[in-house]
């Protein structure tokens, strides 16, 4: 330091020095409140974004993956017809399981086996407990009705004698609507619904907003084909797979992705405070965005499964 920057100093007010240091000594604090907030913005419009948009996106990419898969099974005559394997297991959640169309509501998805909230992010879900679509007994297939692509969006709106056809490893079935309940009268059991229908579950209320579910009944037009022995009892159903109930066990991952982030938003602090502000957001930025995407997909998976 020279003698004229010492000067300089020590000819400053007591006061003034002291507020330097001081905003000196506090700049990190604001710099971290400052990042903390624009993380906190950027993960909240992200995770809007991901149920709407992205997840949509995602979904529409799995249903094709498993229509091109399941299209092949039923030529090849290979396609489950049963929520249990050639080996007598349970198949594994997620299996491609049936083909279901609503020609009124332009809807035509691939129904996996299971309704766990990350089943339903690919699409409709059958609850392990029914039989099949067209089999003799009561089918039940729950789907979204805002997020991952909504495939049940316009459920509420369908009307009595609306035609719902599905496509088996047994061949095709049609149903027709026969009643469409809403709130308190539609959560009835598996075991309480009628024998040869098709049981549509949705939420109820505004869209990301449940408030019950919507229920669409539909009896089965001409003969049911055979149902095998059934593979699980509603009572022996995890409570993950009941309408309106979240994953808990993505708790786990979700914890993980978030102490990722965590360290990667001290990494952005550090780094902008040693290289400054915009280096620091073009090296992180595809970082962040990478460990924020991992944790929405988590904490989605807490939220009810027919959102």
């Amino acid at each position: 330091m020279s003698l004229t920057q010492t000067a300089r100093e020590e000819s400053r007010p007591t006061g003034e020095v002291s507020s330097l240091d001081s905003g000196a000594r506090t700049r990190p604090t604001v710099v971290l409140a400052g990042a903390s907030l624009c993380i906190a913005a950027a993960l909240l419009l992200g995770f809007v974004i991901n149920l709407a948009v992205l997840g949509s996106l995602t979904q529409h990419r799995d249903q094709k993956v498993a229509f091109d898969a399941l299209r092949v099974q039923l030529a090849k005559g290979t396609a489950a017809v049963s929520p249990k394997g050639v080996d007598g297991r349970l198949l594994p959640l997620g299996t491609p399981m049936a083909i279901l169309s609503i020609p009124s509501l332009g809807v035509k998805q691939v129904v996996f086996e299971g309704t766990t909230s990350r089943v339903l992010t690919h699409g409709p879900g059958h609850q392990r407990s029914s039989v099949l679509p067209g089999q003799a007994g009561s089918s039940v297939v729950m789907a979204r009705r805002a997020a991952f692509g909504g495939p049940f969006a316009g459920l509420p709106n369908i009307r009595k004698g609306a035609r719902i056809q599905t496509t088996t490893g047994q061949g095709a079935a049609t149903y027709t609507v026969v009643n469409v309940l809403e709130g308190a009268r539609a959560a009835t059991g598996t075991a309480d619904l009628p024998e040869n229908r098709l049981t549509l579950i949705t939420a109820g209320g505004l869209p990301f907003v449940a408030s019950g579910v919507v229920r669409v009944e539909a009896v089965l037009q001409g003969t049911p084909q055979p149902a095998p022995p059934a593979a699980i009892a509603d009572s022996a159903l995890p409570a993950a797979e009941a309408a309106l109930a979240g994953d808990s066990s993505a708790w786990v991952g979700l914890v993980f992705w978030l102490q990722a982030l965590i360290l990667a938003s001290v990494g952005v602090i550090w780094l902008w405070l040693r290289w400054g502000r915009r280096q620091a957001w073009v090296i992180t930025v595809p970082v962040v965005l990478l460990l924020a995407m991992c944790a929405m997909n988590q904490a989605a998976l807490l939220l009810p499964n027919v959102l």
